[in-house]
């Protein structure tokens, strides 16, 4: 049997496809691919069946030309075009923008790229490809959804691409002031980083917690000249504590790095069992009521958590809030076991922005998994800071519920 050369070309073809199948390199099995066309131009981008938070992934697309259409493979894969992405958190819009690396792929038209979301949610993942002749690029974007870390059961966890350390082994004492300096490293390189976005004013946003959530700080360490931040904290009592560093390196969006200290001392003199609290506290004359959408609050869903401030003295509205940090308030939530940490700030739609003026702020939260978790709402008022806590109880089995630490209000 005899084939005519084009016939030839198109079955060897459809054999290297089926080879890099079998050798596992297909990027279309275990995907859900998804179409957007520009003009003669098509883009599918192929979504892993599923992504999860705190990993790099890499995520791969095609460019085709639908004038070049072959009646098997398709539109021809465009080669060498220019490339960009961005991506954002349509939810949180607050949040730094990702501008990840893209790279070419060894198939005629398929690219990649490397993605790194912090936490579940909804993400957009914009692409701006350029075909080589072409003055006007193309552009496409795509929604992927990301799970909470805490949803990769059975999964060994993957590297970070960057972490936080501690350096010069602090001595931490009780009471005494004591000297951090942290330094962000790149996981591959283990250079530290010096170039970072702003998010709400500040590079550093550095979240310190006792084990047993008692005691909270938000402070913004200052940068030195080789890239690494100091600051002097004084801690309340000895224990244990978690360093949390909420940075953004250039291009690589939102990060949350921990780190633990043991400060030496004696322990706190109150200890009580860490249990939900009512949900209407009043500190430094606010009265705050916390109000959620949900009842009980979801696992892994995003939910509206408001807090209504009012004047503890004449129950009226505040109607005085500052922009703290470039926001109308700050939320911090850390689930019992100290380790899963959440940094939400309010929506920022107009209805929103109203609401915040007469003393209703609205936060877009989302708990990763099921707990108690602490909360602290931040607030500017009067050219200070203050800092309402509450205890949450998230949708949990009661039969399979982590023993609480202890905490004090």
């Amino acid at each position: 049997m005899k084939m005519d050369i084009k016939t030839m070309k198109r079955t060897a073809t459809l054999f290297s496809v089926a080879a890099l199948s079998l050798l596992g390199l297909s990027v279309f099995a275990q995907t859900k691919p998804l179409e957007k066309k520009v003009g003669k131009y098509a883009v599918t981008i192929r979504v892993p069946e599923a992504i999860y938070a705190g990993e790099v992934t890499d995520i791969e697309f095609r460019l085709g030309d639908t004038s070049n259409n072959d009646p098997i493979l398709g539109a021809a894969g465009v080669l060498k075009a220019k490339t960009s992405a961005k991506i954002t958190m349509p939810a949180m819009p607050g949040m730094p923008v990702q501008t990840p690396r893209v790279h070419a792929e060894g198939v005629p038209g398929e690219y990649g790229v490397e993605t790194y979301f912090p936490h579940g949610g909804e993400y957009q993942i914009e692409l701006e490809l350029t075909p080589p002749g072409d003055a006007t690029p193309v552009k496409v974007s795509f929604i992927v959804d990301v799970k909470d870390a805490e949803s990769a059961k059975n999964r060994k966890p993957k590297p970070k691409p960057f972490y936080a350390e501690l350096l010069d082994k602090p001595t931490a004492k009780a009471g005494e002031p004591t000297p951090l300096h942290i330094a962000i490293r790149d996981t591959s390189t283990k250079q530290i980083v010096k170039d970072f976005d702003v998010a709400h004013t500040q590079i550093f946003h550095l979240i310190i917690v006792s084990k047993d959530l008692s005691w909270f700080v938000h402070e913004h360490p200052v940068q030195q000249s080789d890239g690494s931040f100091t600051i002097d904290q004084t801690f309340p009592a000895g224990g244990e504590y978690r360093i949390f560093a909420d940075v953004a390196p250039k291009g690589a969006g939102s990060q949350v790095l921990p780190v633990t200290l043991k400060v030496t001392g004696d322990a706190p003199k109150a200890n009580p069992v860490l249990v939900p609290t009512p949900l209407t506290m009043e500190v430094d004359g606010i009265k705050a009521t916390l109000q959620s959408a949900d009842s009980p609050l979801p696992i892994g869903k995003s939910t509206p958590l408001t807090f209504v401030l009012t004047d503890a003295k004449t129950g009226a509205k505040l109607t005085d809030l500052e922009p703290y940090l470039g926001a109308m308030g700050h939320l911090i939530l850390i689930n019992q076991d100290g380790q899963t940490f959440v940094h939400s700030h309010p929506m920022e739609d107009d209805a929103s922005n109203l609401s915040a003026k007469s003393g209703s702020v609205m936060f877009n939260a989302r708990f990763p998994k099921a707990g108690l978790y602490k909360a602290w709402g931040q607030f500017g008022r009067g050219g200070k800071v203050v800092t309402i806590p509450f205890v949450v109880r998230v949708n949990e089995d009661q039969s399979k519920a982590i023993k609480p630490l202890r905490s004090v209000k």
